[in-house]
């Protein structure tokens, strides 16, 4: 009884979502496709937008990396409190997972409603009300623990918010690039779940 119908309920649960996979909209892009002009004084401007267009991203690349050096001294800092933040939830989640065991445990002996999960269970635990056989959801696994910070994520986070990577450079090209006669063509392309072609 049990065998069977846990794999009753793991195939139902697998047709369900290969079924919704399958549901799953295709999403679209809009992407630019650029035309330089032609004649030699389009080309010519165009030259001039180019060297522009480096020169901001130099620019841009010089600021950012003195702003990287000016977070490095808050990067310790930073990250020993997001270990200290990773510890107590870390803790929480051993306790929700003791509580998630005993709620299995309990249902094996008593059937019923025992278990009422936190954050990292996205279902609640059902045991068997007649057999004492766990219930559907009995089979789901617990989330996974979470994620340990490392120096480097902490780091990268702390430069995201105290520095600008994006000043600007392309938006100023393109308004460059269009004075000077040159075209850009929006296209949709689909970059997720595609039709396939007939």
């Amino acid at each position: 009884m049990p065998g069977s119908a846990q794999s009753m309920i793991l195939a139902a649960a697998s047709l369900a979502l290969l079924g919704l996979q399958g549901c799953a909209s295709p999403r679209y892009q809009t992407v630019y496709r650029y035309e330089p002009p032609t004649d030699p004084a389009g080309l010519a401007c165009l030259a001039r937008c180019e060297e522009k267009l480096a020169a901001c991203q130099a620019d841009c690349r010089t600021r950012y990396q003195a702003c990287a050096r000016e977070t490095e001294p808050l990067v310790e800092d930073r990250y020993a409190a997001a270990l200290q933040a990773y510890a107590d939830e870390l803790d929480r989640y051993r306790l929700e997972l003791r509580q998630y065991d005993f709620g299995i445990w309990a249902s094996w002996h008593h059937g019923g409603f025992w278990y009422q999960p936190g954050p990292y269970h996205g279902w609640p635990y059902y045991g068997w009300p007649y057999y004492g056989w766990p219930g559907p959801y009995a089979y789901s696994s617990p989330s996974p623990p979470p994620p340990r910070p490392t120096r480097e994520s902490v780091q990268a986070q702390l430069r995201k918010e105290k520095c600008v990577d994006d000043c600007g450079c392309q938006p100023n090209y393109d308004a460059c690039f269009l004075a000077c006669g040159g075209r850009r063509i929006p296209e949709t392309r689909c970059v997720a779940d595609c039709p396939r072609p007939d």
